[in-house]
């Protein structure tokens, strides 16, 4: 009774056992199911929040789009409202000069409308200069007197160069030179900028006109002096300076030597002299383009007209922050409402104004060793007045690796190595050659003549003395032995032809070895002599002054 409990107990334990699997099967199911489904709409919430993010992206751009249009016309009406008789003064002036250079206008007419502007812009340096440029056309020298002093006092170094740039062009090069001089004592030769070596080129380039007091003059000598003054290190970075822009002509001399370049350990040695004294033809040619470069005064008197055109046209420091305000909402529009990279454009045009800032011996450099297009003026004017740095660092450049310059190479040639002072030993270079290859030649014959045919020759006659012994027991072993023997007799032959193949090929390849290798000796010795005279040469008459 018991045992029969215990079955049906059993059996119920198996079914419930299965239904629990099914039921578990089902379960899994629906959580498989079910973790398809979240994954699904996990992916539905990214791709959301994704085209949610999107959307708010582009509402943000839409919405600082709509500001900086708004912001722009308020901007604009504002820098009217503020400053526009600025711009109108600006105009005029512009209109003056061009009207003096026609002489189609009244005097009595610009004389009227100078002095209603300077009315209307009490704060402005350049409405005393229309006005002192008018009374100038009027010739009523005490307006224009007074108008002056007003304008000096408004802004001086704007005021001294815009009446520099104005005298030049009426050909009055002693009222020039005064108010350049003003200019020039305004300057710091630390923050020097672009735009003033430019008028320091067109001075010594004589668009000026003569410096009888030499005025000018004594302001450039005394930047120098400052700029010299202001590091101990001054000398010593102009000269690597200029010995580091000279290194750009260096020559590889390796296509002229290639038999040095490929044997001789002491090439770079030799390459970084030789290369060195080859290249200083093609550095004088450089200077003595900069140095008689062709100057078209034209040109120049053209640029400094231009420039005089941009230092009147040029908005007040007054105007500035709203300037910088229109020009932030002009970068909004025009990266239809990204405002990252209206600010990146910004802050990008800043920082190419601020870097081009320099003292002035640096911008004599970027003038000759920039890569930005350089007017030929400027790059005369630079070496004119670095002409002495320039010739240290060129002699630096010159005699630096003159030192290291070997006396003597050493030859490698297939791990053989010999040496040579004055490349006149081929004979006993080429003898010790031939000695080591033979010595090569030998060792690898003797490795190649190995017992091999011996071996073979041994195994076929034990192989024949015992077909013999065995025709006689068993036939077929000793017919079978006889075919041993004569496979080892003929594998004897083979190898032997073998060895004579390869000791051939041996023969062949160190014939062409010692052939190559005293070809090569021959030509280390003829390059190394050439190399010997282009240095002796050169070493025995003055170095050419590349700047005359």
């Amino acid at each position: 009774m018991s045992e029969q409990s215990v079955n049906i107990d059993l059996g119920r334990l198996e079914n419930r056992v299965e239904q629990l699997a099914q039921i578990q099967n089902q379960t899994n199911e629906k959580l498989d199911g079910m973790g398809r489904e979240i994954t699904q709409v996990q992916k539905n919430l990214s791709e959301l929040a994704s085209r949610f993010e999107q959307l708010m992206r582009e509402q943000k751009k839409i919405a600082a789009l709509q500001q900086a249009t708004t912001e722009l016309v308020r901007v604009r009406q504002e820098i009217d409202s503020k400053f526009g008789d600025y711009k109108t003064v600006r105009g005029t002036m512009l209109g003056v000069l061009q009207a003096t250079d026609l002489a189609l206008v009244k005097k009595t007419t610009i004389s009227r409308v100078s002095e209603e502007l300077m009315l209307s812009t009490p704060k402005y340096w350049l409405a005393p200069c229309l006005v002192a440029v008018s009374a100038w056309i009027g010739n009523d020298r005490d307006l224009a007197e007074r108008a002056i002093a007003e304008a000096v006092k408004r802004d001086e170094e704007r005021t001294a160069l815009t009446m520099a740039l104005i005298c030049r062009r009426n050909n009055r090069a002693d009222a020039c030179y005064e108010w350049l001089a003003l200019y020039f004592s305004k300057q710091d030769a630390a923050n020097f900028s672009e735009g003033t070596f430019t008028y320091i080129d067109a001075y010594v380039n004589g668009v000026f006109g003569p410096d009888k007091k030499h005025i000018c003059d004594d302001y450039i000598t005394r930047w120098l002096n400052e700029i010299r003054g202001s590091s101990s290190q001054f000398e010593q970075k102009q000269e690597e300076s200029w010995k580091g822009y000279c290194d750009r002509f260096h020559n590889d001399i390796g296509g002229q030597f290639p038999t040095l370049k490929k044997c001789v350990p002491e090439y770079d040695r030799i390459n970084n002299y030789v290369g060195r004294i080859t290249s200083v033809d093609a550095i004088a040619e450089n200077f003595d383009g900069m140095v008689n470069a062709y100057v078209d005064q034209d040109v120049l008197k053209k640029n400094i007209d231009e420039n005089l055109i941009n230092l009147i046209s040029r908005y007040d420091e007054d105007e500035e922050p709203l300037r910088k305000e229109e020009a932030y909402y002009q970068a909004v529009k025009y990266y239809e409402g990204d405002t990252t990279l209206a600010k990146n454009a910004i802050e990008k045009a800043d920082n190419m104004r601020r870097a081009k800032t320099l003292n002035l011996v640096e911008q004599m450099l970027k003038a000759v060793q920039g890569t930005d297009d350089v007017s030929p003026s400027k790059k005369k004017t630079a070496v004119s007045f670095l002409g002495d740095y320039i010739k240290k660092g060129f002699n630096s450049y010159i005699t630096e690796n003159k030192e290291a310059f070997p006396q003597a190479i050493s030859i490698n040639v297939e791990g053989w190595t010999g040496t040579s002072t004055d490349g006149d030993n081929y004979v006993q270079l080429s003898t010790d050659f031939d000695n080591f290859i033979e010595k090569r030649r030998a060792q690898d014959i003797e490795n190649a003549m190995t017992k091999t045919p011996k071996k073979w020759l041994i195994a076929s006659i034990i192989s024949a003395v015992m077909a013999v012994a065995m025709l006689f027991v068993a036939l077929p072993v000793g017919i079978g032995l006889l075919v041993v023997a004569g496979v080892c007799l003929i594998s004897k032959f083979n190898a032997q032809k073998d060895i004579k193949n390869k000791v051939a090929r041996i023969n062949e390849d160190y014939d062409e070895l010692s052939k190559l290798g005293k070809q090569n000796i021959s030509d280390c010795l003829n390059e190394w002599v050439q190399v010997k005279n282009i240095t002796e040469k050169f070493d025995s008459e003055p170095v050419r002054d590349i700047i005359a």
